[in-house]
């Protein structure tokens, strides 16, 4: 009896790991990753400053990317689920980690997953570090596989966002989602499953990554929030203190994806609660920096800059979010 019999062919990983290593680097293989973290703050100036970490993987998304041979995309919504958290906290992402679980390693797979992983976090100057690839025969099935993201970045203590500091009349600008990103796919599978909803290629968009707008602008905000599973109501009310709300005024278009979920019988008000609806980051700022803040994220980023609420005093501890349609 050999290993390769249980369905565990050890070898296809090792020859899979070769193709890859000018990739990630000579410190694959090793037990574990190192940055070289004194250099990085001597370089960067920085006096007091903090590790902020997150992980987050891209959910069901992954079963419809791998029926139409989209790791690619798949690598890149790795990537925005867990930077876009981290520079919620103000945080410059450092180095990132990934799992990859598998009942059986298709090698090309994940050798196109690696590329497109470590070529979108250099884009954000973040490094990919090392990572695990586990065969799992038996855990799971039939071709199945799940991925998994780890993110570390750093931050000086005094600009990581303050929410205590956020008041009435502080004022919320969005920014556009690419449509659905990486939440709400069990119920969009079932959608396409009970042929209720015609599979387009915009329903796997890739996720929007947010973190030179975010670190950009960073300065002149008191908060920023992801919106992801949950929807605006959930995302949002995380950073908003007891004592006050958003009072969000829902007048921009939504992506044509959300239409056709409509279409298909989903209320709106559900869609609410399970999709981003069009806006995939809000910023919480000071009335007095909308205008800078528009202007960087408009001239330097070409965003269309969604003004979609403001700050009040709110009794309710629970109802952080109110939507006026």
């Amino acid at each position: 009896m050999y290993y390769k019999e249980s369905g565990v062919d050890v070898n296809k990983a090792n020859e899979a790991i070769k193709e890859i290593k000018e990739l990630v680097g000579d410190n694959i293989g090793a037990y574990a990753g190192i940055f070289p973290l004194y250099d990085f703050l001597a370089f960067n100036g920085y006096t007091d400053p903090v590790l902020v970490a997150t992980t987050d993987g891209i959910g069901t998304k992954l079963e419809l990317l791998k029926e139409h041979k989209m790791w690619d995309i798949a690598a890149i919504d790795l990537v925005a689920m867990n930077l876009n958290d981290l520079v919620c906290m103000g945080a410059k992402p450092l180095f990132f980690l990934d799992y990859f679980a598998t009942s059986s390693l298709h090698k090309n797979d994940f050798i196109c997953f690696i590329k497109n992983l470590t070529g979108t976090l250099k884009k954000y100057d973040c490094k990919l570090l090392g990572g695990e690839t586990a065969e799992l025969p038996g855990i799971f099935y039939e071709n199945q596989e799940d991925v998994a993201g780890f993110a570390v970045g750093i931050a000086e203590k005094e600009k990581m966002f303050d929410y205590s500091k956020i008041k009435t009349g502080d004022k919320l600008i969005g920014l556009t989602s690419s449509g659905i990103h990486s939440n709400g796919y069990s119920l969009v599978r079932k959608l396409l499953k009970d042929q209720k909803l015609a599979y387009k290629n915009y329903i796997l968009n890739p996720t929007r990554v947010y973190v030179d707008q975010t670190l950009r602008i960073r300065d002149y905000i008191k908060g920023a929030a992801h919106i992801t599973g949950g929807g605006i109501i959930d995302n949002l009310g995380r950073i908003i203190p007891n004592g006050y709300c958003a009072n969000i005024k829902v007048d921009w278009e939504y992506p044509k994806v959300f239409h056709d979920i409509m279409d298909a019988g989903v209320s709106l008000n559900e869609m609410f609660k399970v999709f981003n609806m069009g806006v995939g980051m809000i910023y919480i700022m000071n009335e007095d920096n909308l205008t800078k803040v528009k202007e960087i994220l408009e001239i330097e980023f070409s965003e269309t800059v969604l003004l979609i609420g403001e700050i009040s005093n709110c009794k309710s501890v629970e109802e952080k979010v109110y939507l006026e349609f």
